[in-house]
């Protein structure tokens, strides 16, 4: 959650000091003066991966949005097509009343890693680390078998964030949900998961209200100016009737109507309607 108050942005996912009061954090995105005086629509709204043209503005939101700094090697890495990373960008189109010309503005985010199977606690887990999965999940023996096997992997969500001028708008859960179903597309994906400081409340009900369940606890996980923060680890694991369903939903319409054709109920129709023409035709039926 970002509250915005005239130049300056409070971002709960900064420590808050003794007093619970965040510090005043300068505008770094381009982004806020561009939207200032536009009616926003949420339905204008364009999702699609980052590009390396976006490479500045993502360090700039970054820097309004998380308290961690973050190298430039790690943002140029996000960009690498050969890279495990990959991003989706929320973007929304403006026009330039004095140029005509139409821009695409970021107002939302997520850069997102392809984990390995035995690299998913290999990642989060330290010797202080608490696991709470087993009465979390009902299925444990499951889940645990494809989350360490390496012939499985899963989506770590790294970064996401959404402009204060866009919250409320379900623009978070809609990058949420696109990422969530790149991992229903893949058949050895075996869910999403994503680690969040424990005091940005506003960030874990986002999560639990977009079906993610609290996993684990890292102890002393960030280290912010100094001080150790614990993490708490969220994940969404797929069933197998959800990713059976996402798979129906969005067959290929060839190969439905080739499945069609295979059909033998449908395969039987065929000769009758073939009888039905070879005999039209034999009398010399105009049909």
């Amino acid at each position: 959650k970002h509250k915005k108050n005239d130049m300056y942005i409070f971002s709960e996912a900064f420590p808050p000091n003794k007093k619970g009061i965040r510090e005043k954090l300068s505008i770094s995105s381009s982004s806020h003066m561009l939207l200032k005086n536009i009616k926003l629509n949420p339905d204008n709204v364009i999702y699609k991966p980052l590009t390396k043209e976006d490479l500045e503005e993502t360090k700039n939101l970054h820097k309004e949005w998380f308290p961690i700094k973050y190298s430039d090697d790690y943002f140029k890495s996000i960009f690498d097509k050969k890279s495990q990373y990959f991003s989706i960008g929320a973007f929304y189109p403006i026009i330039n009343e004095e140029t005509n010309e139409k821009k695409e503005i970021i107002i939302g985010l997520a850069l997102c890693e392809w984990i390995i199977g035995s690299d998913f606690f290999v990642k989060f887990l330290g010797k202080d680390s608490t696991i709470e999965i087993i009465k979390n999940i009902n299925y444990i023996e499951e889940v645990y078998t494809y989350l360490t096997c390496d012939d499985y992997h899963s989506i770590y969500i790294m970064t996401i964030g959404v402009l204060d001028e866009f919250r409320k708008m379900k623009i978070g859960s809609k990058i949420v949900e696109k990422i969530i179903n790149i991992g229903l597309n893949d058949k050895l994906c075996v869910g999403v998961f994503l680690d969040v400081i424990y005091y940005n409340n506003s960030a874990i009900k986002f999560y639990k209200k977009n079906e993610f369940q609290k996993v684990m606890t890292n102890r002393n996980y960030y280290n912010i100016k100094g001080n150790k923060y614990d993490a708490y680890v969220f994940l969404r694991i797929f069933s197998r009737k959800e990713k059976d369903i996402f798979r129906y939903k969005n067959t290929n319409i060839i190969k439905k109507a080739l499945d069609m054709l295979m059909n033998p109920i449908f395969f039987i129709f065929k000769i009758i309607i073939f009888c039905l023409l070879f005999q039209c035709f034999r009398n010399k039926i105009k049909i």
